[in-house]
């Protein structure tokens, strides 16, 4: 099962590397139904509509979720889910707005290195010096994969080091949540949560930008609604669900780490889209994060054997 866990959560990251692309290109297409930078319009919108979506897709291909929810828990342990998911996602796109992309990537990869220590003080005690190594060659790889941030100490970096923070928190509260809740029913209930506070964000940027963005158009132009669609399905539904199912099965380091691959599958999309190019610096973050998911999986099977 470890297996099948593993190579889920790393479909996972797959996904989610499609998802920066998918991001991308919503965001340019909104470009021409906006005026200035209204990018928290948009993306709050995005980001609504892709959780909104993924809640009727529930009642399509999962007919037996009426009675997941039933049980109070399941709303419960929703509710933590949300919350931790939803505050990395404000934090980073807050503290996206002051400093540059490779600088978020650096600092939000620091979550790795959270849930290993948060783990390690609970328990009173560092888990294994190989998986401790994998852990920090991860955070750096999935750090500088964009090259070497310049950092200022400023509010937004504090914003983005809270968001890691935030993203550590869901991983450990996937790992104790899915042991007593059903995995589906989580799923579920997390997405309503977040849509719900996704569009309390939404209307609260509209309302101080009224007038600058063509919602309407925005909403029927294929550009948009494609990477949407795709984002929903596969990003949200399929993602989440798998996330919910099998992390449960690994432990929650060797989980986050597995996670940190993510910008590996975003720069490799990206490539081959020309968003971007081929560096120094994604060799060297790329390795560093492919070793660092070596050396954690290999320390864990030193550790079951």
């Amino acid at each position: 099962m470890k297996q099948k866990a593993t190579l889920s959560l790393l479909l996972v990251t797959i996904i989610w590397g499609c998802t920066f692309v998918w991001l991308k290109q919503a965001l340019d297409t909104a470009e021409s139904y906006s005026s200035g930078n209204q990018t928290n319009i948009i993306a709050t919108l995005f980001v609504t509509l892709r959780f909104g979506l993924a809640i009727f897709m529930f009642f399509i291909f999962v007919p037996s979720i009426r009675k997941e929810i039933k049980d109070f828990k399941v709303w419960t342990d929703g509710s933590i889910l949300a919350l931790f998911m939803l505050g990395g996602f404000v934090f980073q796109m807050v503290g996206l707005e002051g400093i540059s992309p490779a600088v978020s990537a650096f600092l939000t990869s620091l979550y790795v290195l959270f849930t290993a220590l948060i783990l390690a003080w609970s328990a009173g005690k560092l888990q294994s010096k190989s998986l401790l190594f994998g852990v920090l060659l991860a955070t750096f790889g999935a750090g500088f994969i964009q090259g070497p941030p310049q950092l200022h100490y400023d509010i937004s970096e504090w914003l983005t080091i809270l968001c890691a923070l935030m993203f550590a928190g869901h991983i450990i509260f996937t790992d104790i949540c899915t042991k007593r809740s059903s995995p589906i029913g989580l799923t579920f209930t997390s997405i309503t949560i977040s849509t719900l506070a996704c569009l309390f964000l939404f209307d609260f940027f509209l309302f101080l930008n009224i007038g600058k963005v063509d919602i309407t158009g925005l909403l029927t132009d294929t550009d948009f609604l494609v990477p949407l669609l795709l984002s929903s399905f596969f990003g949200t539904f399929g993602a989440l669900a798998l996330v919910n199912i099998y992390q449960k099965y690994l432990d929650p380091v060797r989980a986050s780490i597995l996670y940190a691959l993510e910008p590996v599958w975003a720069t490799f999309f990206a490539i081959i889209l020309d968003m971007t190019e081929f560096t120094f610096w994604l060799i060297l973050g790329g390795s560093s994060l492919l070793i660092g998911n070596l050396i954690s999986e290999l320390s864990n099977q030193s550790v079951s054997e």
